[in-house]
């Protein structure tokens, strides 16, 4: 049978952010660790994204703190989406927290 990549996934996460589609971006994530395949950097990015866009920042902060107990880095996209999904809920506090820890961090 046809074997499901990451790719596969970020793709299908890349539509979930887009049309603003968080609970399935969830869904996405979940069925990637049952599937067992490994998720990058890019496929939490667009979970954050996707979360952002429904303006769920829980969820955004959520994946982001998955990403920092893993072996993932955290980039400049994942901190200006989860920024982003702060800002669009007017949740400014913790959007000015989040920037002031990505620079600690000195994020790339």
């Amino acid at each position: 049978g046809l074997e499901v990549d990451t790719i596969a996934y970020n793709s299908a996460l890349s539509a979930c952010k887009k049309g603003g589609q968080w609970q399935t971006a969830i869904a996405v994530l979940v069925s990637m660790s049952r599937a067992i395949v490994e998720p990058n950097t890019i496929t939490y990015n667009a979970a954050v994204s996707a979360c952002g866009k429904g303006k769920k920042w829980q969820g955004a902060l959520a994946m982001l703190a998955a990403m920092g107990t893993g072996i993932l880095e955290l980039d400049t996209i994942t901190y200006t989406a989860a920024i982003s999904a702060c800002e669009l809920a007017a949740e400014w506090q913790r959007a000015l927290v989040l920037l002031t820890t990505m620079g600690q961090a000195s994020v790339k």
